[in-house]
């Protein structure tokens, strides 16, 4: 494993979580994506494209968070599962 040395508390000082910041993010995804068709509608195209180009920014920016967040529970959870190996082993023996 990568992550020998390494224990659960001390990996990552700053956890991402994203759930509930996710949440806000795609309603703001949701209404500059409505708020593209309707100007896209009204005919008026460059608002429409700078509206929908904003919705893909926030939505790329979205993804990078979701990844860098699952990599973190990975690593975690690999930490926890050779930890608690460890702790079985101890008590094994003892």
């Amino acid at each position: 494993m990568k992550h020998k040395n390494m224990y659960y508390d001390n990996r990552y000082k700053y956890k991402l979580n994203i759930l509930e910041p996710g949440l806000i993010m795609m309603k703001i995804i949701g209404v500059l994506f409505v708020i593209g068709i309707l100007f896209w509608v009204a005919g008026w195209h460059w608002l429409s494209a700078l509206s929908l180009f904003l919705a893909g920014a926030v939505f790329a920016v979205l993804l990078i968070l979701a990844a860098i967040e699952a990599h973190q529970d990975k690593v975690l959870n690999e930490i926890a599962m050779r930890e608690n190996d460890e702790l079985e082993k101890k008590h094994e023996i003892g």
